[in-house]
């Protein structure tokens, strides 16, 4: 039962050093962060902690959404309970399933993405869809710094049956 309680409240304190860590990159604001799912798996070893089940992140008016987040940080500390005081930061973040990145002017959904804190970088892959108003952007990857909002949408690699970026764009709507 020790072990459980200990387990438990190193996850605590990693959550909440993640928090202040840089995993609240979603948005260019400095609101407040919040982010829930159905479990949550705390592996000190590897530096991951696991949100599994509708797991959402949530910071201002921006939403990231997906079955399941991964989150991958460095620790400076030493093994054992104490290790999880002394985090380095937050290193990536894993969206896998059915991701949702929702912003007021904006909607990406994607298969899987990859936030990266030295880059302030989220990438989106698979069947991306991007819509903003009526306006349509299709590809294989979305690229988005979220510090300077500039975004790259790419096609699936070329070939014979390469997939390239697609757009259907109304000029005259919002």
């Amino acid at each position: 039962m020790r072990r459980m309680t200990i387990a438990l409240t190193a996850a605590v304190l990693a959550v909440s050093g993640l928090a202040t860590a840089g995993w609240t990159q979603i948005s260019r604001s400095s609101d407040p962060f919040m982010i829930n799912a159905d479990d949550v798996e705390f592996d000190e070893q590897r530096g991951l902690i696991s949100y599994i089940g509708r797991a959402e992140a949530m910071q201002s008016e921006n939403r990231l959404r997906a079955g399941r987040f991964d989150v991958y940080y460095s620790r400076s500390g030493e093994q054992g309970s104490s290790a999880v005081t002394s985090m380095g930061g937050l290193n990536r973040i894993e969206a896998i399933g059915d991701v949702y990145f929702v912003t007021p002017e904006q909607v990406v959904r994607g298969d899987r993405a990859v936030y990266t804190a030295a880059s302030d970088t989220l990438v989106v892959s698979g069947d991306v869809i991007l819509r903003q108003g009526d306006n349509v952007m299709t590809g294989s990857n979305l690229s988005i710094n979220i510090g300077t909002g500039r975004a790259r949408m790419e096609g699936a690699p070329t070939g014979n049956a390469g997939r390239r970026v697609q757009g259907v764009f109304y000029p005259d709507r919002d």
